[in-house]
């Protein structure tokens, strides 16, 4: 005759195997949420190849003005060109009023040339790909939004860059193709991030471009490991 106490259903183990399993799954989606994703990675030679080529269309519509800047997105009173010269100071800036909106002086170092400044009034903020460059490889088919968006690129510490002054105005709307920084040792640097800015925005490259970049990412530059640009639109 059966044993009743064995044919009875073994519930309360059932249950704590239950709550076991379901605890396991809460931990393991709580400790999903606590890590980021690891940000995708490639080499910088291998970002260049991940850009669109394609023509430049002519300059001829392209007006400054279409790219609204320096904004204050956040309403603190410090612009765009403020909120760099700020980050990029090598020491703590002194303001022009006691709200602390425009910036006096600090102290930039030009990766561009390696000249060192104090007075904010020598240093330009440059947009490492120039808005008629942008124009002309893809922004002209933006939203004036969108391109607001590019010209106040906060978010990416690649777009913007503070310099001095002179050497911004030999660049112009230049690219590589076109101009280099007058110190070698920072085109590697400005290649990959001028590849880094053109891939976040969806911009094209032309062929002399493309083939000025691919000269300079060559070896160990060309090799180094960067991270993929999150898209910007």
């Amino acid at each position: 005759m059966p044993d009743p106490a064995r044919s009875r259903p073994r519930t309360g183990l059932l249950r704590s195997t239950a709550v076991t399993i379901a605890l396991t799954l809460f931990l393991s989606v709580l400790t999903s949420l606590a890590t980021p994703a690891q940000a995708a990675t490639t080499t910088a030679r291998q970002l260049l190849d991940m850009v669109a080529s394609a023509a430049e269309a002519g300059s001829a519509t392209y007006d400054r003005a279409l790219f609204r800047h320096w904004t204050d997105a956040n309403g603190d009173c410090q612009d765009t060109r403020a909120e760099v010269l700020i980050a990029e100071s090598r020491v703590t800036p002194r303001y022009t009023t006691t709200r602390a909106c425009a910036v006096l002086s600090g102290q930039w170092i030009s990766p561009y040339d390696g000249a060192v400044w104090t007075l904010a009034s020598d240093v330009d903020i440059d947009h490492r790909v120039a808005l008629k460059e942008a124009w002309e490889s893809g922004a002209r088919n933006w939203t004036a939004l969108d391109r607001q968006r590019f010209a106040n690129d906060l978010a990416f510490g690649a777009s913007l860059e503070a310099i001095t002054d002179n050497v911004n105005s030999s660049k112009q709307d230049s690219d590589p193709a076109q101009w280099m920084p007058p110190l070698a040792s920072n085109h590697c640097n400005y290649a990959i991030r001028w590849v880094e800015v053109k891939y976040r925005w969806r911009l094209t490259m032309d062929a002399p471009e493309r083939n000025k970049l691919a000269s300079v990412l060559t070896g160990a530059c060309g090799q180094r490991t960067v991270t993929i640009p999150a898209r910007a639109r």
